[in-house]
């Protein structure tokens, strides 16, 4: 029996040694980067929107991997047609360098959870104008430049043209607005 449990022991011995081994070889080269930032944008009609921006994004070589959060917080000007536009994203972005000045392009598809403040339906229930969240999909293409100062920190400054239409029950809105966004953020 102590025959037994000696081989097992060394067995798993062997078994976590070889494991080890595996875990020590050097990870691929990834860097993770994250920021937040406000992002202005630019509708039609003399319309501007303002949204809170956050990313997180993995990059190895030249390519990354971006998912990203846009939190409506307001619509000001001649025609604000949303009460709520929140939007979430996952894409690709290219880097054209890899020095510290880093333009790049990307596209992202993703979903909008959108609320108009101008075309509602009448409930037969209640008699009363309701305003439907839906769930629309949108598009993204994007362009901009990171620029890295230190070894943690990054300047970005982002320009974007979001598309899509909010579908209700009602006139389908288009979503397409210009988005600019710059800021501070992370790199580890």
């Amino acid at each position: 029996m102590k025959k037994i449990i000696v081989v097992c022991l060394f067995t798993f011995a062997g078994i976590f040694a070889s494991a080890q081994s595996d875990s020590i070889r050097t990870p691929k080269n990834w860097k993770i980067k994250t920021a937040l930032s406000f992002a202005p944008g630019l509708l039609t009609e003399k319309t501007y929107s303002l949204q809170l921006q956050g990313y997180l994004g993995f990059m190895q070589d030249k390519i990354e991997w971006r998912g990203e959060a846009f939190y409506f917080l307001n619509s000001y000007g001649q025609r604000p047609r949303f009460s709520m536009n929140h939007q979430l994203y996952m894409g690709a972005f290219y880097h054209f360098t890899e020095t510290s000045f880093q333009p790049y392009v990307g596209f992202q598809p993703g979903i909008a959870l959108s609320q108009s403040s101008e075309y509602g339906s009448l409930n037969a229930t209640t008699q009363q104008i309701e305003y439907k969240k839906t769930l629309n999909p949108v598009g993204s293409i994007a362009g901009g430049f990171d620029f890295f100062g230190e070894k943690l920190f990054f300047l970005f400054v982002e320009t974007r043209y979001i598309f899509g239409k909010h579908k209700s029950d009602t006139y389908p809105i288009y979503l397409d607005e210009w988005r600019f966004s710059f800021g501070l953020g992370i790199t580890f």
